[in-house]
């Protein structure tokens, strides 16, 4: 009895933290940039999927503090080159690692930061941009007694950005093609 009383003493604050499965379906923006003054590269909006675990920090009354990380698979997007449709697609996936806050009322509202790794693509090149991003949410949570179904809404865009150049190197070219923003809806359960 006494070897089963130790292990349950050390698990029981874990099980009282909330823990966060979700996911995130969001439209991603590129920006476009006129190259050598006569190309207009514009990369096509795309909807992408990603995956998102949070484990709650803290958890009293309305303040939810929590630590996330994501995950989104490859995804590839068409570029346009003076308006037609490139044979060449942008690559791009990310891992990442961040805080939220997150003030649970009726409809609950959330601010945080992200460190995204995004592997940026072309074919023949490749790159790794990691960047600081910012999330803010609006959402529901539905209260059942065990889990908490949650859906809302979430906007995240970069803190910072390469600005182009016609001079830039190919991949410092990628990363100014990386996305400018997501808009999307998050959905998943707490428990």
């Amino acid at each position: 009895m006494k070897k089963l009383v130790l292990p349950l003493l050390l698990v029981a604050p874990l099980a009282a933290q909330s823990f966060e499965l979700g996911l995130n379906v969001s439209r991603q923006q590129y920006p476009s940039h006129t190259e050598l003054g006569a190309f207009k590269v514009e990369p096509q909006d795309k909807t992408v999927v990603a995956g998102r675990f949070g484990y709650a920090i803290v958890d009293l009354g309305p303040a939810l503090f929590q630590i996330t990380a994501a995950y989104q698979p490859k995804v590839d997007t068409n570029v346009k080159v003076n308006g037609t449709t490139s044979p060449t697609q942008l690559g791009q996936e990310y891992w990442g690692v961040g805080a939220m806050f997150n003030f649970k009322a009726v409809v609950a509202v959330g601010a945080g930061v992200e460190y995204r790794s995004e592997k940026l693509s072309t074919p023949g090149v490749s790159t790794t941009y990691g960047r600081p991003w910012v999330r803010i949410n609006a959402g529901y949570a539905f209260p059942t007694p065990l889990v908490k179904p949650f859906i809302g809404i979430e906007v995240a865009a970069p803190l910072v950005k390469k600005d182009y150049s016609d001079s830039l190197g190919q991949e410092d070219l990628l990363k100014a093609f990386a996305p400018k923003l997501q808009v999307g809806v998050y959905g998943g359960i707490r428990f």
